[in-house]
């Protein structure tokens, strides 16, 4: 068996350093890279290549298709928003934008050297960036040479975007990574602590303790974990069964390296996404499953969950309530209503984010794969009703993003790259009056009229059948028996 390992080691390491040659694009300076290398690093292209809004699409009067951006084309998954800058990861990229006018933004830089499988949720200060995986390392030479082939965690100076480089490495698999206390630390799926303080500066990431140990020793054994969020600083969320929050400040008796349980919630099912609004001081804590490879939505087994958190902000409990209402995914149709006749991944619930107006109650974007984004409103009851929707051929959205102003949102999307939306709807906040904005689908998905040109053509392929002896009635009972 050593033998053996250290054959495929071999082959790893040999793969690793011929992967990125094949990638290279546009010549910058030398930079030097881990291991004293001074090659060039491969940077992504200086222009966004934004595309126009195209016939590809379909979505509700209130959401507007300003445009895509293709060259984060492949498994495009996640982004993260810090002022006018959006950092965007792939299975190939990490591309940096400026979104000052978040209608079109401007690349400014990128690396397309050692960046391992896809980066689900981007944990970054704007300094310093983390990229996790915990299904393939290959083109990490450090990672597989520490025999964490099958994952690790990167960290990327990220200050120039034009010279993006690696800073530090920690060879153990997590399936994605939450930046902690201004990036100081980095909290990984697997329950890994990372210490990287000085990590710009030369000094070494260290491993320093494993979050999900330290709930077990206070009582609460976290199950499936997919995620973690800082909610506020020192503060996080754990997207787990149970789902908790937890302290690492010492006001709340808690430290970097051994959190402290705030709260818990149940949760039946897989956690995949949770979110508290307002920083963790709003009424409804926001809970998303996942599941999967399920074509037909019929199949699935995810929701959108409403927990409550009024009794914890007073004091009066440690559990959140609920849940309060669930949707599940918004379901297959036949693409002209706004859903999918079937799909590949599936129409799952995934990642999801409440529009910077939310306040016990308003408006949610969610990516549910092949179903694109849909657009929820959360009353001040906490139940959910579907408002909107984005639809594109092709789609299999992942995360949907805000810009931050003019209701701009970016839909980071696997196959597309990055569609780029604008809501015109309302934000439903409870007790907010809101005029002049389109009229939501409160439900209801009609299929959008076809245009005089595919009235006609409708028309002639009816007049053909007909000719050839088939009636309405014929052509319902094929659709439903074969």
């Amino acid at each position: 068996m050593p033998s053996f390992r250290a054959a495929v080691l071999a082959l790893l390491l040999t793969l690793a350093a011929a992967g990125p040659a094949s990638a290279q694009a546009p010549a910058v300076p030398p930079l030097t890279v881990p291991g004293g290398a001074t090659d060039p690093v491969p940077q992504v292209p200086d222009v966004a290549g934004t595309t126009p809004a195209g016939p590809d699409a379909v979505m509700s009067d209130n959401v507007k298709y300003l445009g895509s951006i293709k060259q984060d084309e492949g498994l495009t998954t996640g982004a993260k928003v810090i002022g006018n800058r959006m950092f965007v990861t792939s299975g190939k990229n990490i591309s940096i934008y400026d979104i000052s006018d978040p209608a079109k933004p401007k690349n400014l830089g990128g690396m397309k050297a050692n960046v391992a499988w896809e980066n689900e949720e981007v944990p970054t200060n704007g300094k310093v960036l983390a990229v996790a995986s915990d299904f393939y390392s290959i083109g990490v030479p450090e990672c597989v040479a520490a025999l964490a082939a099958d994952g690790c965690v990167q960290l990327f100076d990220v200050r120039d975007p034009a010279h993006i480089k690696q800073v530090g490495t920690i060879p153990v698999a997590n399936h994605t990574a939450e930046c902690v206390l201004d990036c100081q630390y980095f909290y990984g799926r697997a329950g890994t602590i990372i210490d990287a303080r000085g990590v710009l500066d030369g000094k070494a990431p260290t491993v320093v303790g494993n979050w999900i140990d330290e709930l077990e020793a206070q009582g609460v054994t976290e199950k499936s974990c997919h995620h973690i969020r800082e909610i506020r600083p020192g503060v996080l969320l754990t997207a787990c069964q149970p789902f908790a929050a937890i302290s690492v400040n010492t006001a709340d008796g808690g430290s970097p390296a051994h959190p402290k349980v705030l709260y818990t919630g149940e949760a039946a099912k897989f956690v995949h996404s949770a979110r508290w609004p307002r920083s963790g001081r709003d009424k409804f804590v926001l809970i998303g499953g996942e599941q999967n490879f399920t074509g037909r939505c019929e199949r699935n087994n995810s929701e959108f969950s409403v927990y409550g958190a009024g009794n914890v902000l007073k004091g009066r409990s440690t559990q959140f309530q609920g849940p309060i209402s669930q949707v599940p995914p918004a379901g297959n149709g036949v693409y002209a209503d706004g859903k999918p006749v079937a799909g590949a991944l599936g129409c799952s619930v995934h990642w999801f984010q409440e529009h910077e107006s939310f306040k016990n109650g308003g408006l949610v974007a969610i990516s549910e794969y092949e179903d694109g984004v849909r657009f929820l409103q959360v009353t001040r009851t906490g139940q959910i009703q579907e408002q909107g929707y984005f639809l594109s051929l092709g789609s299999s959205s992942s995360s949907p993003k805000w810009a931050g102003k003019d209701d701009v949102l970016y839909s980071i999307d696997y196959q597309r790259g990055i569609d780029i939306l604008q809501w015109k709807g309302k934000h439903y906040v409870p007790g907010k009056k809101e005029r002049n904005k389109k009229r939501g689908t409160n439900g209801v998905t009609k299929p959008q009229a076809p245009t005089q040109a595919q009235a006609a053509q409708r028309a002639a392929l009816a007049r053909e059948l007909h000719a050839q002896g088939w009636s309405p009635l014929i052509c319902s009972l094929v659709a439903r028996d074969g």
